[in-house]
């Protein structure tokens, strides 16, 4: 039993930090609040990606999307890219769903999503929304 538990929090350790990993290696901010503040700085929207711990399609999102050169730089040249994790519970409440990924474009003005893409999209699908 002990073996199980193990496992399972060694796991969640290791997603938990995958999508740190990703913003790490593809410039996402992980903070809402300093990601609305660059983006007031820079008059840009921001570009907010909602994942969860144990969400493959998250993880696919990641991997197979978000990581394709084309669309990183058009998030890049666009946006202010932030990616967030939903288990942190440090997100304004105006973002909570139950549908995981999500994907949000919100006005650096006034804080408000004016977009937004639930679940995980094909490449073309996605890079339409963000273009």
């Amino acid at each position: 039993m002990r073996y199980i538990f193990l496992v399972t929090l060694l796991c969640s350790f290791m997603f938990a930090q995958s999508y740190q990993e990703f913003a790490k290696q593809y410039g996402y901010e992980t903070d809402y609040k300093v990601a609305l503040q660059k983006a007031k700085q820079a008059k840009k929207d921001v570009l907010m990606v909602q994942v969860s711990n144990y969400c493959p399609w998250c993880r696919k999102l990641e991997k197979k999307i978000l990581s394709r050169e084309n669309i990183n730089e058009v998030i890049h040249k666009k946006y202010i890219p932030l990616i967030v994790n939903r288990e942190e519970k440090n997100l304004p409440k105006q973002f909570n769903t139950p549908i995981i990924p999500v994907t949000y474009i919100i006005d650096y003005e006034d804080d408000t999503a004016f977009l937004s893409l639930p679940g995980y999209k094909d490449k073309d699908e996605f890079f339409s929304f963000v273009e």
